[in-house]
């Protein structure tokens, strides 16, 4: 039997949710997992629909009982084919990404053509963005710098397994960005606008980068911690750049997490510089120079979500927040 229940919060009329009610699921389920091993008593299945990501793709916690025995899998399904996703994570899991490892992502299961869909090991972790918004300073400063000293880890030894993704991409996409945000009016038209000028300003004096395998969407909710094992998930994005660009989103991620659960957008400044300099400590400064541009690119793309996901409270405030920050992080 195949049960699927909606996450209310998101919304249920995606395609993607039409997708997953079809009959086809359930066969492939069980044709994955009796692959495995044989059973006495017919698989049940629970799928608990955790995110919608904006139609394009939907994460799952799939629970699957037989024999009196439960196992917890994390499905992803795509409206585009994305078996891409998948050779990233057996590569990464090959170079020594594994669940042996202190620095390892969830162990790739299947791909399944058919149905779009990527069966992937959950674990059992703490994410750093719970523990961030916790009580415990010794285990919000061991959380980042675990989260830098796997970045390092990732950005020394990775494979550069995707072409890469030149800066002027990025240029681009702040600018198609800050026509949208300006369209709104008032302060943040301005703000905007006076952000972009100084980003381009900023992508002409950038001194020339190593290029490394990149997560492209490294922050806090991404990296989750099992005693010894740091662990990170969604490989959506994986390309390869300059490394700033993780560390930057790492750190204008702590920023906006800050600000919409403690009111500051400086509230977690200290753990978002241990972060920084357990990196440094791993891989040298060098990089430091050319995480300013990144920050406030950064800090533009979440300032446009806040703007177009009206689903987040309190939203014009911190479309400004954002923008103000990126003002400052370039300075004058």
């Amino acid at each position: 039997m195949l049960e699927i229940v909606s996450n209310t919060v998101n919304c249920p009329d995606s395609a993607l949710f039409a997708f997953l009610e079809k009959e086809e699921l359930s066969r492939h389920l069980n044709l994955f997992f009796f692959g495995q091993k044989q059973f006495d008593s017919p698989l049940d299945a629970r799928i608990r629909v955790l995110k919608w990501h904006q139609r394009n793709r939907c994460t799952m916690e799939i629970t699957l009982k037989t024999d009196g025995v439960f196992h917890e899998l994390i499905g992803k399904t795509y409206a585009l084919d994305r078996p891409d996703i998948y050779r990233t994570m057996e590569a990464l899991w090959r170079e020594g990404f594994d669940h042996h490892a202190p620095n390892s992502i969830p162990q790739p299961l299947i791909y399944m053509p058919s149905l779009r869909l990527l069966l992937q090991e959950k674990i059992a972790g703490t994410s750093v963005r719970e523990i961030f918004l916790g009580c415990d300073r010794h285990r919000q400063f061991e959380a980042a710098e675990r989260s830098a000293r796997w970045l390092a880890h990732f950005h020394s030894l990775a494979p550069r397994l995707t072409q890469v993704s030149p800066v002027e991409n990025q240029l681009t996409r702040l600018q198609r960005w800050t026509v949208r945000l300006v369209e709104l009016g008032g302060a943040v038209a301005e703000k905007s606008k006076q952000l972009f000028e100084k980003l381009q300003a900023a992508h002409g004096q950038l001194q020339e980068a190593e290029l490394t395998a990149g997560h492209n969407s490294y922050s806090p909710d991404h990296v989750l911690l099992v005693e010894r094992r740091t662990t990170v998930i969604d490989w959506d994005s994986y390309d390869t750049g300059d490394p700033a660009r993780d560390l930057a989103r790492f750190v204008v991620a702590t920023q906006r997490l800050a600000l919409g659960h403690l009111s500051s957008i400086r509230a977690l400044d200290s753990l978002a510089d241990a972060f920084l300099r357990a990196y440094v400590a791993e891989r040298g400064a060098g990089v430091l120079s050319r995480l300013p541009f990144y920050e406030a690119g950064t800090c533009l793309k979440l300032a446009k979500y806040c703007a177009f996901n009206r689903q987040v409270p309190g939203w014009e405030k911190k479309v400004e927040a954002m923008l103000d920050e990126g003002i400052r992080v370039l300075g004058n």
